[in-house]
């Protein structure tokens, strides 16, 4: 296959294999002209361009060789427009990256510099001068922030990254496409986190398919960066645009080529080119994958399991993560991602493997990454999670939480679990404040609606648990954790019906779950009907005979049938196993029936909730 995209056929029929223009960047830079400009000759003087449809939206491009006969077509006066600073190479495009070279025998004329008139030269760079500094001002009051901007209540520019185009041709590339958007948006929110706020990817996937305006007053954002992305070969082309939501109107565009070996120097450069345009420090290269190469087999495997661990799904993300180590071993991102889905996974209600064996391979995993990278906030706020759920040592846990969030202000995972950090020490106001961070930073994500449920559940608060659990669940239907705190809402006001029917939908999402049969069973116990919660309990005991099922879960179920003696053995042998529910003790409201027993002192302070200093 040649170097560049194989575009198909022209409209008429007779091209086959001219390389196009990709975007309005590569447009206005072919034709050494504003992108406003070649808009504008669109509309009014008819100028070539095509439209590729992608999902609700378009795709632009245009051939060179149309440009090139429109062009001399036109009289002089009718394109007056002054050039363009023109491109450095023939072959090169924006900021030196290269494009896929045209294919030879296709056409590679240039638009002469200057419409074939004389001009006064005198009067020429005086209205260059004049322009020049005119540009400037303008740039200087476009991008620099105003006070009276519309921004987050925390005064940062906000950006939405719409998810990029993928304009291959090939439905296949729609998941490299996809998670290379992710990373991209993931990079970008660490530029400048003081001055930066950057949409999470799951709402920007969620929300990408709404317009400007729409996105503007849910969000209340400054820019938006749109974008496609064309992988031919093991080449890689990213075509981006910077789009002011105040006007609609864009404000950069540019296009950048490289192998997929090279794809983390196309990361920087997107970065640095936003940072440019809105005046943004750009942070200090770290760790070792600072402009490396990658595996490109590697590093689709580590796209595939960032795009499953968005969404939770371990099963998938973990293989994922693990080719992604295995080909790529000094690339930090991977280690630190297969050490989160390590952690989580042996965490309720996953419990795919018990936390003995799950917690070891993501502390492992965590340390390499800061072995690698010594920044690097995933792996410290994965062993702030191990610190509190497996080792019980909550100083530990809040210092790597500290640490990832002063790392990566940015990240709504940490900001996350640090919320629930403070859950378990029932410091419960700063809890609120930190789901809250992560929501404003991942509006419609699932799993931060529910961590703010979750938080209003454990300060009492449940009238507004159960609204928050049905924003999520308008959301995002069907959502596991959505029906799990809506019913534990609805079982702690008494509304048992409710919370039966809602532990039930939960039951039917993941079947055999045992974290969901203990509460149902908990909860049918509760409501006065013994007979069907003994028989949940005796199904978590067959159960356990064929996979791992956690001791709390039967120790819940003890609790609502009123067995303390059972409830405490099991709590005891939980404590052995290291669940991580454990840490929740203190606020728990399902433990509230045997809190005013000694031996409920006695696992506080096992599981270091005691308040003593360990």
């Amino acid at each position: 296959m040649a170097d560049g995209p194989d575009v198909g056929k022209a409209p008429d029929g007779a091209r086959t294999k001219e390389r196009r223009l990709e975007s309005w960047g590569e447009i206005a830079l072919y034709l050494r002209r504003e992108i406003r400009t070649v808009q504008r000759w669109e509309k009014t003087l008819g100028l070539p361009i095509h439209r590729l449809p992608v999902g609700k939206g378009s795709s632009v491009y245009a051939y060179p060789s149309e440009l090139d006969k429109w062009y001399h077509q036109r009289e002089p006066r009718e394109i007056d427009d002054p050039p363009a600073a023109p491109a450095t190479a023939e072959n090169h495009g924006p900021n030196g990256s290269s494009t896929f070279a045209p294919p030879s025998g296709t056409s590679q004329t240039r638009i002469p510099s200057e419409p074939p008139v004389q001009k006064d030269r005198k009067k020429a760079a005086w209205l260059a001068g004049i322009t020049f500094l005119l540009a400037t001002g303008f740039l200087v009051v476009r991008f620099w922030p105003q006070p009276n901007q519309p921004a987050s209540t925390d005064g940062k520019i906000r950006l939405f990254v719409r998810p990029f185009q993928n304009i291959s041709g090939d439905p296949g590339q729609a998941e490299f496409t996809e998670g290379l958007t992710n990373e991209l948006n993931t990079m970008i929110g660490k530029l400048d986190p003081k001055h930066l706020g950057v949409i999470a990817p799951t709402s920007s996937k969620q929300l990408g398919g709404k317009s400007i305006a729409e996105l503007d007053a849910l969000l209340k954002i400054n820019y938006i960066l749109e974008g496609s992305v064309y992988r031919a070969n093991e080449h890689v082309r990213i075509n981006v645009s910077l789009i002011s939501a105040k006007d609609q109107t864009p404000l950069w565009s540019d296009s950048y080529t490289e192998s997929l070996a090279d794809i983390l120097k196309v990361h920087d450069k997107v970065a640095e080119g936003v940072a440019q345009k809105l005046l943004l420090n750009l942070p200090p290269p770290t760790g070792a994958n600072s402009a490396a190469t990658v595996d490109p087999a590697g590093y689709n495997s580590y796209l595939r399991g960032r795009r499953f661990w968005s969404v939770r799904d371990l099963a998938h993300s973990v293989p994922a993560f693990e080719d992604a180590v295995k080909k790529m071993p000094q690339y930090v991102p991977a280690h630190s991602g297969l050490a989160a889905s390590y952690a989580v996974m042996g965490q309720s209600p996953n419990d795919a493997v018990p936390p003995a064996l799950a917690a070891p391979k993501a502390k492992a995993e965590a340390q390499r990454a800061l072995a690698l990278d010594p920044v690097n906030a995933e792996a410290h706020f994965v062993l702030g999670n191990l610190a509190m759920s497996f080792d019980f040592d909550f100083p530990a846990a809040e210092g790597n939480f500290h640490q990832a969030i002063l790392e990566e202000p940015n990240n709504p995972t940490a900001h996350q679990w640090f919320g629930q950090y403070m859950m378990t020490q029932n410091r419960l106001a700063e809890a609120q404040s930190e789901t809250l961070k992560a929501l404003e930073l991942d509006p419609v994500s699932p799993i931060f609606t529910t961590t703010r449920a979750e938080a209003f559940y454990y300060a009492h608060d449940f009238d507004s648990t159960i609204a928050q659990a049905n924003l999520t669940l308008e959301q995002s239907p069907n959502f596991l954790l959505g029906e799990f705190w809506l019913a534990s809402a609805y079982r702690e006001k008494k509304m048992y019906p409710e919370a039966l029917q809602h532990f039930r939908t939960a039951c039917s999402l993941a079947p055999g779950n045992p974290a969901l049969l203990a509460v149902l069973g908990h909860a049918l116990a509760i409501s006065g009907d013994r007979t069907a919660a003994f028989g949940v309990f005796n199904q978590l005991q067959a159960l356990s005979h064929q996979r791992y099922v956690p001791s709390l879960y039967l120790a819940v179920v003890s609790i609502g049938l009123g067995d303390k003696n059972n409830a405490f053995l099991y709590f005891n042998r939980a404590v052995d196993e290291h669940n991580d529910r454990l840490i929740y003790l203190a606020v728990e409201p399902i433990a509230d029936p045997v809190r005013s027993d000694p031996r409920f002192q006695t696992l506080l302070h096992r599981v270091h909730l005691d308040g003593e200093k360990r």
